[in-house]
């Protein structure tokens, strides 16, 4: 006990200051344990519980803790399943990739390169090309062709061969089904400007030059 009081002292006269120990967290199943003893303690002894009602509430007890526990270990795994989405994502900045929406961002001498999802064959489809102000400026044959992808290209210009201004343009195709025209659905290339990491399990999205963002999902290629 000397030897204590002299530690202490030789703390005190040193003007130092002694770290507390840490308390030992107390677990919830060691709490759970604590109201348990101290419910048995406390009960009625004219009119005891039943065990299996123990068991059931240390049971339901541990099921929660287990389902808390895995949900923190899906979290986990969710985050870092996003991470490195978005870190694969962040590859294709710069890159150009095929998008619906049937819109066009004309470069100044560049083509726009697309393609049209036929639903099934015709004997005659056509792109049209429309400006910003939905004024019909060209319009490509394409003739007979088998249902599937159907790669088109523009060059930038009109009905008449010269040069439009940059900007951006909607394509639309149509193709004749037996008796009817029928809109098909236009992909048209786009590239790559950044790439945002939605929030709340709403993914990963591509932000396009001139078109705004889309899905990674919706991406039909890379190129």
């Amino acid at each position: 006990m000397s030897a204590i009081n002299n530690n202490v002292a030789l703390y005190d006269n040193l003007g130092l200051t002694r770290k507390n120990e840490p308390k030992a967290e107390v677990s919830k199943q060691d709490q759970f344990m604590q109201l348990l003893i101290a419910q048995l303690k406390n009960q009625d002894p004219l009119q005891p519980q039943e065990n299996g009602d123990f068991l059931s509430q240390l049971a339901q007890f541990e099921t929660a803790a287990g389902a808390k526990e895995l949900q923190q270990s899906f979290d986990k795994f969710s985050a870092n399943m996003q991470s490195n989405s978005a870190l694969q994502a962040s590859s294709l900045v710069g890159r150009n990739v095929l998008a619906p929406g049937g819109i066009a961002q004309l470069e100044t001498g560049e083509n726009v390169v697309g393609q049209v999802d036929l639903s099934s064959s015709t004997t005659n489809l056509t792109i049209e090309i429309e400006d910003a102000s939905g004024q019909l400026v060209k319009t490509i044959p394409m003739g007979t062709q088998a249902a599937g992808d159907v790669k088109f290209t523009w060059d930038g210009t009109d009905q008449d061969g010269n040069y439009l201004p940059p900007g951006g343009y909607r394509i639309r195709a149509r193709a004749d089904v037996g008796t009817e025209t029928v809109a098909q659905d236009v992909l048209v290339s786009a590239k790559v400007d950044s790439v945002s990491i939605g929030q709340g399990g709403q993914g990963i999205k591509l932000n396009l030059s001139g078109l705004g963002s889309i899905e990674l999902s919706a991406v039909k290629e890379i190129s």
